[in-house]
């Protein structure tokens, strides 16, 4: 018996001390009132709306249906073996490159990653990139503005930078969207999603918002609503600051009949750690549900490096895993 009690004592101790290293408060602080207070979406028609006013924010007029400005076939030795199209989209005076790299033997589905402040997708998003082209999918990859093989006019590679122009957001949306529309004009797609990494997961949420050929979407450590920001003193990078409403972004990204996933590293050192993402998810959830969409998330339980991990990787390859010869 009292083996019995000691162990339940451990166990409980164990979460305790789990929970105190996760900094968690009480889930559920922020009530039903308050987040329909926060966002104003209801029905699929409201999402419609939702959307237009933020492409209008966003580019200053409709989604962007031009052409990247150069597509040249190359080879690198990042990615050794695989035919690769280098992709450069100029939006203004900033020309970002991205990359849609070949599967061995593809299975139709698209595969949109999108790399982090730190640098370069050739070499921090390697390992997560050979792992979707091993399994088939075709990837199409992308840095942040400034970043890797970017260029820029400015001083720094800060994107604060970017407020000295009219639409800042538009850097960071346009060469994904123009470069997409090359894509869907040179194959045939079953299936399209898209993953990034910290502000590359800010970016996922950001496009699969306003892009519906988008089908699912997989943001890592990259945002949260800016109520918990301000909760929490994490207020984040300038253009995660500009953005105006998470919340109906968010939901944006699952209509219609879409889904988004969100990965958070339960102890990420450095940001959007702990499991306060689990406060707004029932509202969410529920409301994607209205119009057949689908709101998640997956925590990835003891993870504190601030990047993809095998386990996410492996997660995302689970749920997007298709049959070569299954033509559904």
């Amino acid at each position: 018996m009292e083996s019995w009690l000691m162990r339940r004592f451990v166990v409980l101790l164990l979460g305790l001390l789990l929970v105190s290293a996760c900094h968690v408060e009480a889930l559920g602080f922020s009530s039903w009132e308050f987040f329909d207070e926060s966002q104003r979406i209801r029905t699929g028609e409201d999402v419609e709306e939702a959307r237009d006013e933020m492409i209008e924010l966003v580019f200053g007029a409709e989604l962007p249906t031009r052409f990247p400005d150069e597509i040249e076939p190359i080879r690198d030795a990042a990615f050794p073996g695989h035919e690769i199209e280098r992709i450069s989209v100029a939006t203004d005076e900033l020309v970002s490159i991205a990359y849609l790299i070949h599967p061995d033997a593809w299975n139709g589905v698209l595969a949109i990653y999108h790399q982090g402040h730190l640098g370069d997708f050739r070499e921090l998003g390697r390992d997560a990139i050979t792992a979707f082209l091993e399994e088939g999918f075709q990837v199409l990859a992308f840095s942040m503005p400034m970043r890797g093989l970017n260029t820029h006019p400015f001083e720094t590679e800060e994107h604060i930078e970017l407020q000295v122009t009219e639409r800042p957001l538009q850097y960071f949306a346009d060469p994904v969207v123009v470069a997409l529309n090359w894509a869907d004009d040179s194959f045939t797609y079953r299936r399209r999603f898209m993953a990034g990494i910290s502000g590359g997961g800010w970016t996922t949420v950001l496009v699969s918002g306003i892009d519906e050929r988008i089908d699912a979407s997989y943001p890592v450590a990259g945002t949260w609503p800016h109520y918990l920001r301000d909760r929490f003193g994490y207020y984040g990078d300038y253009e995660e600051r500009i953005t105006p409403n998470y919340l109906e972004l968010y939901l944006m990204a699952t209509y219609p009949d879409r889904e988004q996933v969100q990965v958070f590293n339960e102890l990420d050192a450095c940001c959007f750690g702990g499991l306060y993402s689990y406060d707004y998810l029932a509202y969410t959830s529920f409301r994607a549900n209205a119009w057949g969409g689908r709101f998640e998330i997956f925590m990835d339980h003891g993870q504190v490096e601030h990047e993809i991990s095998e386990t996410v990787v492996r997660e995302i390859l689970k749920r997007e895993r298709v049959d070569p010869a299954d033509p559904s």
